[in-house]
């Protein structure tokens, strides 16, 4: 509960005000610190967030990234991925070196355009190994921009990455990724307005000799309309190994089982049958015309009718019976 002062204490706050025991003034500021105005125009934004989809989308393209790139470079390949961070887009423009490797294209179907950007080191490491270059050497970055030759390698890699990018998403809101050009200067990939806000996805790639960052800025304009699907705290993460998926199913479709139509049933008793002999007649609880059931492995699973194929006997498949467990 709260305190409420009684009379005698109110007189004797007033009678401390009046005499100067009680000090009502602000506090001065001190000797040599000055107020300083705050620049709302010019403010730098840097703050980690915590987005539960990106952070799966991020620890998904991480996986994939790491097991293509090795392959790709027939070495092993380590790949950590940096907290998400919220800046500007001219901060975070200022931050990236000249010569880069920026690649800028859509998230369809969202609005909008994003960046990849991949480290100069990084990608004169991919081109050596396209090239069939062995012993890796430092190659010299500044003053120089990508040759044709190397963009078109270049752009073997983005495409890579495009595509294990849509599959990370895949499980959160699905997109393609559409590309639309290439830039080395930052200052010409200045596709949004220098105070938007971007959101920044980083990767650290690392090889036997060097790292390379590889980074992605999504307008946050352009996720704002499936925030509903980044924010949600559960995400099923999926992760498919298409060769051993095929793998499985090619096993699944060879395996072998035993199909037996079922002509009828009948009761006799041990005498009977110990009794039987040729041209004896057994009577069945179904007649010629009736459909015969089929069993797959002592399962019923099929309504059919008995006749011959190709000098064959043979079952033609009228009905599939579905049990209560499969509905």
């Amino acid at each position: 509960m709260e305190k409420v002062l009684s009379q005698e204490e109110i007189d004797a706050l007033l009678s401390g005000i009046e005499e100067g025991k009680i000090e009502t003034a602000p506090k001065k500021v001190e000797e040599g610190r000055e107020a300083k105005a705050f620049d709302f125009r010019n403010y730098t934004i840097s703050t980690r967030l915590k987005i539960p989809g990106l952070e799966v989308i991020n620890d998904q393209l991480a996986r994939s990234l790491r097991m293509s790139f090795s392959t790709l470079l027939r070495e092993m390949i380590d790949i950590v991925n940096f907290p998400i961070q919220m800046e500007r887009f001219k901060d975070f423009l200022n931050k990236i070196p000249v010569p880069t490797s920026i690649h800028i294209f859509r998230i369809e179907p969202l609005k909008g355009q994003a960046l990849l950007i991949i480290d100069a080191p990084l990608v004169f490491a991919f081109i050596e190994r396209f090239l069939g270059g062995g012993e890796r050497k430092i190659t010299k970055i500044e003053g120089r921009e990508f040759t044709p030759v190397e963009q078109k390698l270049i752009r073997k890699v983005v495409n890579l990455i495009f595509d294990e990018l849509e599959k990370a998403w895949r499980n959160i809101y699905p997109v393609k990724p559409k590309y639309i050009r290439g830039e080395v200067n930052p200052q010409f990939a200045r596709v949004l307005q220098p105070e938007e806000t971007v959101i920044v996805c980083g990767y650290n790639v690392e090889l036997e000799a060097l790292s390379g960052k590889i980074l992605f800025a999504y307008s946050l304009t352009t996720l704002q309309p499936i925030k509903v699907h980044l924010y949600s705290p559960y995400q099923v993460e999926e992760y498919v190994d298409y060769t051993w998926k095929k793998a499985i199913e090619t096993c699944l479709y060879n395996s072998e089982v035993v199909i037996k139509a079922l002509l009828g049933k009948g009761q006799i008793t041990v005498g009977d049958l110990i009794n039987l002999e040729p041209g004896d007649i057994i009577i069945l609880d179904k007649k010629v015309e009736d459909p015969i059931e089929v069993l797959i492995e002592d399962t019923p699973k099929i309504l059919g009718r008995i006749g011959v194929f190709k000098n064959h006997l043979a079952i033609q498949i009228e009905k599939f019976l579905t049990s209560e467990r499969d509905s």
